[in-house]
């Protein structure tokens, strides 16, 4: 494993589209209405997100917050409400907080690894 990768705690600045919230949903409702047909979709609402959606679909809502000069979105992984994901826009930076090496015997590691099936090539 490379020695310069690390894994920790950080900041960006900026304001974020939390595209699974009310608000948003609600505003990508009508901004994608008619591009829903060409993906299937009768109805847009927050599942149509946590579903593994068509690539372009997901990337039109990256385009529409890109547009309003966001820092970058905001939502919650289809694996478990519980795991946050951020997407920052470039240019951005991180303010890191804490940090440590990536060790290959790292139990957080290797969970998660085993949770998709992963494994490392060397």
């Amino acid at each position: 494993m490379a020695a310069n990768r690390i894994m920790g705690i950080a900041t960006a600045r900026g304001e974020y589209a939390d595209v699974g919230g009310s608000a948003w949903i609600s505003r990508l409702r009508i901004a994608l209405m008619r591009d829903l047909q060409e993906f299937g979709i009768d109805s847009f609402d927050a599942s149509i997100l946590q579903k593994t959606a068509p690539r372009s679909l997901t990337q039109r809502v990256s385009r529409i917050a890109f547009g309003d000069d966001l820092a970058g979105i905001r939502y919650l992984s289809k694996h478990g409400h519980d795991i946050e994901n951020w997407a920052l826009f470039e240019p951005f930076q991180i303010l890191p907080l804490e940090s440590q090496p990536i060790l290959r015997d790292d139990p957080d590691l290797g969970r998660a690894l085993q949770l998709y099936a992963l494994q490392f090539r060397v």
